[in-house]
């Protein structure tokens, strides 16, 4: 008993380990961009942030699953991962399971960033993530396999599929009361690449900052 609660604090502590060092250089980027916002009098709403934060600690969540490689696997000898380039060689369960893990990326992106609501820049943002943990998986012994990025890159298209009918429907019976035009309730103020760019933070931190096997 004793080692199973010793087990789940020191996970719990380095959760919270990944999760700071995944949030470190996104509130870096932020604050550089409050300030210059307030520098041309616009104000992000709290909702807008609301949403960031919910897209950056689901991928915290999927870099936990997945086990991203790091800085610190390099340095760790004889420690390499495989490599499968033939698509489709396992539809087992681990297959439908990615599928499933990146539903939520594709719905909660379009009603983050307007961007997103294009089914290309959400499937190529799915499929960005995923590249990004595959290749960092060659460093720390984990297989790195097409048919996950397919299966990712497939889920997050079916999330946007969800989004959109989701959106479609709510959006079409607002009009037909009257309400006129339905817009994302969260939106940035026009920076054309920002879900890349906190993506790209997100995994730079977690890949230079977090060292799991500090004792």
């Amino acid at each position: 008993m004793k080692l199973l609660c010793s087990y789940l604090i020191d996970d719990g502590v380095y959760n919270i380990y990944l999760l700071i060092t995944v949030l470190l250089p996104c509130l870096i980027y932020q604050g550089v961009m409050k300030i210059k916002a307030k520098s041309n009098m616009k104000k992000m709403p709290a909702k807008y942030y609301v949403g960031v934060y919910a897209f950056l600690v689901y991928l915290w969540a999927v870099f936990k699953v997945t086990g991203i490689g790091l800085l610190a696997d390099i340095i760790r000898p004889g420690i390499r991962g495989g490599v499968n380039l033939r698509p489709f060689a396992d539809l087992g369960t681990g297959f439908w399971l990615n599928i499933v893990m990146f539903l939520p990326l594709g719905i909660v992106t379009p009603c983050i960033w307007k961007k997103c609501e294009s089914a290309r820049y959400t499937v190529m943002l799915g499929f960005a993530v995923s590249l990004l943990i595959e290749c960092s998986q060659i460093l720390n012994g984990r297989a790195t396999d097409i048919d996950d990025l397919l299966a990712n890159t497939i889920g997050a298209c079916a999330g946007y599929l969800i989004w959109r009918g989701i959106y479609v429907l709510v959006c079409g019976k607002q009009k037909e009361k009257g309400d006129g035009h339905v817009g994302n309730p969260i939106e940035a103020d026009g920076r054309k690449w920002e879900p890349m760019i906190y993506l790209a933070l997100a995994f730079a931190g977690a890949f230079f900052l977090y060292n799991p096997y500090v004792q």
